[in-house]
C-alpha cells in the first residue's frame, strides 16, 4: 500500500503547478508542430485560407491529450505530466481525429465562402456562414472534451455534445468566452501567444467543462456492479 503523501507547502504546490503548465505547454507545441509549420510557411490571405484551416487538424488530439492530463492531475498526485499527456494522446488520437476531420473540412469550406463571398456571389450570406462556423466549432470543442474522458460511440459523442450545449448553458457561455479570448490573443498579440498560453487555455477549458463531465457521469455512465460476496 502506498503511504499517504505528506501535506505540501504553498511554495511546493505553486512550483508543481508551474511545472505542469510548462511541460504540457511544451508537449502541446510539439504535438501541434505540423500546424505551427504550416502557419509559419503560408501567408494568411484568402488564397490559403482553406489550407490554413485544414492545417489545424493536429490541434485536436493535442487538446484532448492535454485535457486528459489535467483530469489525471485532479485525481493523481504523481508529478508526471508528460506521462499523463502521452497516455492521453495514445488513448484519444483516433477518436479526436474522427471528430475533427469532418468539422475541419466544414470550417474550411465556410472560411472559403466568407473569403470569396464577392466572387462567388455569397457575400450576403457571410454572417450566416460565420454563425454556422461558430456553432460547428462549439460542437467540436465540446465533443473533444467528452472524448478526452469517455469512450462513447462517434454518433453518441456528437449527440451529447449538442445536448450539453443546451443542458449546461453556463458551461457553453464559458466555452464561447474562451473562444473569444483565444481569437483576441491571436489578433492582438499574435499567433505565437497561443504557443505560450496553450497549457493555460486547456486548463481553463478543463475547469469550465467539469459541470458537463459531472452531468454525463451521472446520467449516461452506468456504475460498476458491486462485487458479490464469495460463497
Amino acid at each position: 500500500m502506498t503511504p499517504p503523501r505528506p501535506p505540501r507547502s504553498v511554495f511546493t504546490a505553486l512550483t508543481e503547478g508551474v511545472y505542469w503548465l510548462v511541460v504540457i505547454d511544451v508537449l502541446l507545441v510539439l504535438a501541434c508542430a505540423p500546424t505551427v509549420l504550416a502557419w509559419g510557411l503560408l501567408t494568411p490571405d484568402a488564397s490559403h485560407v482553406m489550407v490554413l484551416v485544414l492545417a489545424t487538424l493536429p490541434v485536436a488530439p493535442a487538446v484532448t491529450a492535454a485535457l486528459h492530463a489535467w483530469r489525471a492531475r485532479s485525481t493523481d498526485s504523481d508529478l508526471v505530466p508528460a506521462s499523463r499527456f502521452l497516455r492521453g494522446y495514445r488513448a484519444t488520437v483516433v477518436d479526436s481525429l474522427k471528430l475533427a476531420l469532418p468539422a475541419t473540412v466544414i470550417l474550411a469550406v465556410l472560411s472559403a465562402n466568407i473569403s470569396y463571398g464577392k466572387v462567388l456571389g455569397t457575400a450576403s450570406l457571410s454572417s450566416a456562414f460565420l454563425v454556422l462556423g461558430v456553432l460547428v466549432l462549439l460542437v467540436l470543442v465540446r465533443a473533444l472534451t467528452i472524448s478526452s474522458q469517455f469512450t462513447f460511440r462517434f454518433v453518441d459523442v456528437l449527440r451529447l455534445a449538442v445536448f450539453t450545449l443546451f443542458a449546461r448553458p453556463l458551461s457553453t457561455l464559458a466555452l464561447l468566452s474562451l473562444g473569444v479570448l483565444t481569437v483576441g490573443l491571436t489578433f492582438v498579440v499574435g499567433g505565437f501567444a497561443l504557443l505560450l498560453t496553450g497549457s493555460l487555455l486547456t486548463f481553463a477549458l478543463w475547469n469550465s467543462e467539469r459541470p458537463v463531465s459531472r452531468l454525463l457521469t451521472e446520467q449516461f455512465v452506468r456504475p460498476a456492479p458491486e462485487p458479490q460476496p464469495a460463497g
